[in-house]
């Protein structure tokens, strides 16, 4: 009876010497390194704690000495001393009314006595969440006090510790990582190509391959493969824009004819209740034709189409043209739009995806913001990038309903009674991801900034 044969084992024997000795460097390295990593880390939280119970110390030293109104100046002297500058104080009354401090509220999750609980807040005059370890005290008289400091160095310091230890296990085998590191940078190298390959298609611009000659015989068939698929990409990609091309004219013009008849019927109409019935088919009409040139539009910046038009030009101009055209419908409404006329920024990009992108920005500022302050168009200009900021003073946007605006045919809640098909800011994406960029929504306090980024190219 002949044995089988042997299956041939999946790596070159330089590749399983390295294995090998790797593993048996970490299971005699990995239980003291760890080990290491807690007494660190076990020390930084002593640190923590030894913080708080030295700034807990003070603030009752004052209550005890002065009542509720010594420890009031105290926390105040701690904010303005900036004492707490990376730490967080809240002082409330037996009723959770807020008395001194720089937290705007007691949270709900943390109960009125908790000697640690880590969580994230928002400070006054903050915009950024930061991790604290907090401390709830109830006083005798009633009032709680909420004492934290930031571990946002701990995690860094977590994050450090913990790259130093892969570093000590990286010097303890390096001969046995040696193999594996030529390797590694080798396949890095043929990554790194698909990858620059990948974001230019990202980008819009299909024309660019790999180069099959380069990747040598063991990754050349990978990257004939990757052309291929990317010649069939860009066959689509075109196709996509014959079709989109051929059916803007095909529903396009029957539509538009059918519009212009229905008005002229409109006019030979001899009952009111017939003539707004045809008003009311005509104004349909063109909301589906208006629906059919912003989905187009969008298509078409998705596809990458629109490259061909970029030219430079001054944003600084565009934006007041646009604010020009806008400011007596926006005067009309009680909401006059400011801009920084003396602002002057050259920009290569697509001028008219770029304007109507605002202009639908500007568009939505004036149907939400229902006379609520003015709205004010900014450029910021940065070195890789320029930010269009336009911002209201409307209801604004709840952060968790930020990422369905900007969907399309997403409409929120509040937009149901007003005229719109939900793809306003969806166009306003498309445009920036043509331009490499993206949309930011923001608090304005109240109201939306709405940040369109564009990278320069």
């Amino acid at each position: 009876m002949t044995k089988p044969a042997r299956r041939p084992l999946p790596f070159s024997a330089p590749i399983r010497a390295a294995l090998i000795s790797l593993a048996f460097t970490l299971l005699v390295s990995v239980p003291v390194l760890l080990f290491v990593y807690r007494q660190t880390d076990t020390l930084l939280e002593h640190r923590i704690r030894s913080r708080i119970d030295d700034r807990q110390d003070d603030l009752l030293y004052a209550y005890r000495h002065r009542g509720v109104a010594g420890l009031v100046e105290e926390v105040q002297e701690e904010i303005d001393t900036g004492m707490v500058r990376d730490g967080a104080v809240l002082l409330v009354d037996s009723s959770g009314k807020k008395i001194a401090g720089n937290l705007t509220a007691w949270p709900a999750s943390i109960p009125a006595e908790k000697n640690w609980i880590e969580i994230r807040l928002y400070t006054e005059r903050s915009r950024q969440s930061t991790l604290f370890a907090l401390r709830s005290l109830p006083l005798p008289t009633g009032e709680r006090v909420l004492l934290g400091t930031s571990v946002e160095e701990r995690d860094r310091m977590r994050a450090s510790l913990f790259e130093a230890l892969i570093a000590a296990l990286l010097l303890a085998v390096p001969l046995g990582l040696i193999s594996g590191l030529v390797l590694l940078r080798i396949t890095e190298r043929r990554a790194r190509a698909v990858g620059r390959v990948a974001a230019q298609i990202a980008g819009g611009d299909f024309s660019h391959r790999l180069d099959e000659r380069a990747e040598g015989a063991e990754f050349g068939p990978v990257a004939s493969a990757i052309n291929a698929m990317l010649a069939r990409i860009e066959e689509l990609v075109e196709q996509l824009r014959l079709v989109t091309d051929s059916l803007a004219h095909d529903l396009r013009s029957p539509l538009m004819r059918m519009q212009a008849n229905i008005e002229k019927a409109a006019g030979y109409a001899a009952a009111d209740p017939e003539q707004q019935a045809l008003e009311a088919i005509s104004m349909d009409i063109d909301r589906v034709l208006r629906l059919i040139s912003t989905t187009l539009e969008i298509s078409r910046a998705e596809a990458g189409v629109g490259h061909e038009q970029f030219t430079d030009f001054d944003l600084g101009d565009l934006l007041r043209d646009i604010c020009e055209i806008y400011q007596p419908i926006a005067e009309d409404r009680g909401l006059p739009i400011e801009t920084d006329g003396s602002v002057a920024i050259h920009y290569v990009g697509n001028r008219q995806m770029i304007g109507r992108a605002v202009a639908n920005l500007i568009d939505n500022a004036l149907k939400y913001a229902d006379g609520a302050g003015p709205i004010r168009l900014a450029l910021e200009d940065h070195a890789d990038r320029v930010e269009i900021i336009v911002s209201d003073r409307g209801p604004g946007i709840s952060p968790e309903l930020r990422e369905d605006a900007v969907r399309k045919y997403r409409r929120l809640e509040e937009a149901r009674t007003t005229e719109g098909s939900g793809l306003g800011l969806a166009l306003v994406r498309a445009v920036a991801r043509l331009h490499g960029g993206e949309i930011l929504l923001e608090d304005n306090h109240p109201g939306l900034k709405v940040r369109l980024i564009l990278r320069r190219q």
